[in-house]
């Protein structure tokens, strides 16, 4: 292949995981990620026009999983029978579209790193990637200080995850890292997987140990109790790992967990809760607006601490003390399988989603003031978990396989003494964690996550 060609190869990857980043931003209502997830189809055409050399039989059962979902998804689109939600913003055809587009784009993904493997190393590779990574985090950085310093922050034009505006600036909250995101959360979940590629490649450059601060001060601000929490249990899951395997303490395994705590510590001095309304404000406002004291209950108050450990660390113990229930919406989500028969093959990609918003209405129904008060009413809802996704839009059997993919992709990282693998590992097990409770697709940088473990694993063969 010619330097040009590999460029354009690598230069459609890189840019497809940057638009993954820029999540809060829309042209003509189009998201940027959806951008980005269409430039990834690119790699077909590039395929055959440069006529590049694969050997497919890297990619196991992956690619047959991904067939399946597909078939699944198409063939129950066709026999679907629910109108789209009242305020969802594309059509029946559209939004299952998208979302086959997206897990092919995801094969993708996993795909091109194996064709890039035969014209660049594996750590430049690694390292392409994770310059992405930090461009994001600094983006998110600015957007965080500009409350400070009064600097213009981005001016978002794609709708909240509630289907309305970005609620950042509320009086008596606290403020927290949205970055170039919907949501705290989804800047977290997005982030967390360039954090172990910084500390692997810190084993050959020092300077990844500096430029590693600003991803994880970009995590820490956004006082996700998911993203943090998930680097924190890969990492000493990795190292007790490494030590029983090895007999020996890997301190690299732990240091980002120092980090994390470091970072924090330093954080709490530019925590910053917003003031509250004025007085001639409230009513009509409710009380809470104007007095900062003022608690939905510990759950709000623990997340509204101004000390970063308290805000985390104190709503996981709360969630501990009261059940798996105190994260969003997974009770209802709890309910909504309860309620269902169990699925062998599924309701396919969008259409399951589709089938869950309406129950979702159902579930979240309140009566206020004599009059029914629904969450979310009219919207597209998520599963916000990974693997309820799947279940509902695969059925028991997509389910059952994309699980058994995952345990080869594992036993193989920890059967094999690469020190690499130990990173891979890292990078895996702390995107599967946050995948149990934020989002519910299979990202690109899943995909590159099994993209490296794939190509690890056929260099090592």
């Amino acid at each position: 292949m010619k330097t040009k060609e590999k460029n354009i190869l690598i230069s459609i990857l890189l840019f497809s995981i940057f638009l993954e980043g820029l999540d809060a931003f829309s042209v003509f209502e189009v998201p940027f990620p959806w951008f980005g997830v269409s430039l990834l189809l690119l790699i077909i055409p590039a395929y055959y026009f440069f006529n590049l050399d694969l050997n497919s039989s890297n990619f196991g059962s992956l690619k047959y999983w991904i067939i399946y979902v597909v078939i699944v998804t198409i063939v129950k689109a066709f026999s679907f029978d629910l109108e789209m939600p009242q305020y969802a913003t594309s059509s029946f055809s559209q939004f299952v579209s998208l979302r086959v587009i997206k897990i092919i784009s995801f094969f993708i993904v996993v795909w091109v790193i194996q064709l890039l493997s035969s014209y660049f190393t594996k750590d430049q590779i690694i390292e392409s990637i994770a310059y992405i990574g930090l461009i994001i985090s600094l983006f998110s950085l600015y957007s965080y200080f500009s409350y400070f310093l009064d600097l213009p922050d981005f001016n978002r034009s794609r709708a909240g995850s509630g289907g309305w505006t970005q609620p950042i600036q509320r009086a008596c909250s606290i403020l927290r890292n949205y970055g170039t995101f919907r949501e705290p959360s989804f800047l977290a979940v997005w982030t967390v997987p360039f954090i172990p590629l910084n500390f692997y490649l810190a084993r050959k450059s020092n300077k990844w140990y500096f430029l590693s601060i600003f991803p994880i001060f970009s995590l820490v601000l956004t006082r996700s109790l998911t993203g943090i929490l998930s680097v924190l249990i890969a990492c000493l899951v990795i190292s007790i790992l490494y030590l029983i395997k090895n007999k020996k303490v890997e301190f690299n395994f732990i240091f980002p967990v120092f980090m994390i705590v470091l970072i924090s510590l330093f954080a709490n001095n530019i925590s910053y809760k917003f003031p509250p309304l004025d007085p001639s404000m409230c009513p009509p406002n409710s009380a809470d607006k104007c007095d900062c004291s003022i608690y939905d209950d510990n759950l709000d108050e623990a997340k509204n601490s101004e000390n970063i450990a308290e805000s985390i660390f104190s709503r996981a113990a709360l969630i501990v003390d009261g059940g798996i229930d105190g994260f969003g919406n997974f009770s209802y989500l709890k309910d909504h399988l309860l309620n269902e028969n169990l699925k062998i093959f599924g309701d396919g990609l969008g259409s399951s989603n589709i089938i869950y918003s309406y129950e979702f209405e159902k579930l979240t129904a309140q009566v206020k003031s004599g009059e029914t008060v629904y969450r979310n009413p009219g919207q597209v809802v998520s599963f916000n978990n990974l693997y309820a996704n799947i279940y509902f839009s695969s059925g028991l059997i997509g389910l059952i396989w994309f699980l058994f993919i995952l345990f080869k992709f594992t036993y193989y990282l920890f059967s094999n003494s690469e020190i690499i693998n130990y990173y891979l590992s890292f990078q895996l097990f702390s995107i599967l964690l946050m995948f149990f409770f934020q989002a519910e697709e299979v990202s690109t940088l899943l995909g590159v996550s099994i993209g490296l473990i794939i190509l690890e694993g056929y260099k090592n063969e």
